[in-house]
């Protein structure tokens, strides 16, 4: 009658594919829960909090405020034996990722 009463076509809905996560790491990182001080490249302390995961080139820290750190600073990590300068590469209101700029 009409056409009234005819049932709509259900509309196909398109599923979306996910991205692929493409790794940009140039080393596999390691979950690791050690503390960790920050210092300024002069030696003078800056922060101390905890190493979340560590690699060959670099590391993530949570501080309580990461805020007031420089964008270079020495990262020793007693546990592992780590003491390196490092670059940071991002920063969170309390996560810092480090880059390694100097020779392990």
């Amino acid at each position: 009658m009409f056409g009234w009463f005819k049932r709509a076509k259900e509309p196909e809905i398109e599923v979306e594919e996910e991205p692929e996560m493409v790794e940009r790491r140039a080393a596999q990182r390691n979950d690791t829960y050690a503390d960790v001080v920050a210092k300024s490249n002069s030696g003078r302390f800056l922060k101390r909090g905890i190493a979340l995961d560590l690699s060959s080139n670099g590391a993530r820290l949570r501080f309580e405020n990461g805020d007031s750190l420089l964008d270079g600073m020495v990262v020793n990590i007693s546990r592992y034996g780590v003491k390196r300068r490092g670059k940071m590469r991002w920063r969170t209101k309390t996560d810092v990722g480090v880059e390694f700029i100097d020779e392990d």
